[in-house]
């Protein structure tokens, strides 16, 4: 059996009025706060660790992001045992449309919602395999070996037509999407060493600082996630930024 040791920190940044970004970690949730913690990596665990970004205003984004990782820390306990990979894969879509029905239902019920949604990037941690659960723009890697490797690619109208001169944060998937939506699952089964970091983060991280500034804080600082945090707020902390390190331990 293998062990994870986890740190989320969310923090508001330097120019929001209030924080839309919301981690799950260790079955608490995260915003303007921090947790750190460790649990058992095996053939009994059910886990979710996930970062969501909420979008909407004042009031609407953080209702999304809650409502989102409420239900993703419920469904985990419910997720059946046995499942192979593509029953797994299957399952997660499947609370992702209803997920996404979810937070359209909310906005519908009451107007100050109305435009509310928000991102999500997540590790479901199964029976000994990981899955991912990517929708927009919140981004997953892994630093492995020195080497940090992005394992998503945004939902945004910047990488869907390759044109840079489109702002990153134009986003067309997202929960809480009338139009078009869909979740892009991985499972991850067997390719998750020990010592492998995996790093979840809104783009307020992502959009502050570059992989190689990201990299070089997590190989040189003895506390990465609250450095991360640190640098983007450095560099400007335009948004509100969200961290959720974990590190795979024997």
């Amino acid at each position: 059996m293998s062990r994870m040791t986890f740190k989320a920190v969310s923090d508001v940044g330097c120019r929001r009025k209030n924080n839309e970004d919301m981690a799950l970690a260790g079955g608490r949730f995260v915003r303007d706060d921090a947790r750190s913690g460790d649990l058992d990596f095996g053939p009994d665990t059910h886990a979710a660790f996930a970062v969501a970004d909420g979008m909407g205003g004042y009031e609407g984004g953080e209702v999304a992001s809650e409502i989102v990782l409420r239900s993703l820390s419920a469904y985990v306990k419910e997720i059946p045992a046995g499942l192979d990979n593509d029953g797994l894969v299957l399952a997660l879509k499947d609370w992702a449309a209803q997920a996404n029905r979810t937070v359209l239902a909310a906005a519908a019920s009451n107007p100050r919602l109305a435009e509310m949604g928000t991102t999500l990037i997540a590790l479901v941690c199964y029976e000994g395999r990981v899955a991912s659960v990517h929708i927009g723009d919140s981004r997953l890697y892994r630093y492995r070996n020195g080497v940090l490797k992005p394992l998503t690619v945004d939902h945004s109208e910047r990488e869907l037509t390759g044109d840079d001169r489109i702002p990153s944060n134009l986003i067309y998937n997202y929960l809480g999407n009338e139009g078009a939506f869909f979740a892009d699952v991985v499972c991850w089964d067997g390719q998750v060493l020990s010592g492998d970091v995996f790093l979840l983060c809104s783009d307020g991280l992502s959009d502050m600082l570059t992989d190689d500034e990201i990299a070089e804080a997590l190989e040189a600082d003895d506390d990465p996630a609250s450095c991360l945090i640190r640098q983007a707020k450095a560099a400007g902390g335009r948004d509100n930024v969200t961290v959720l390190l974990l590190v795979v331990n024997d």
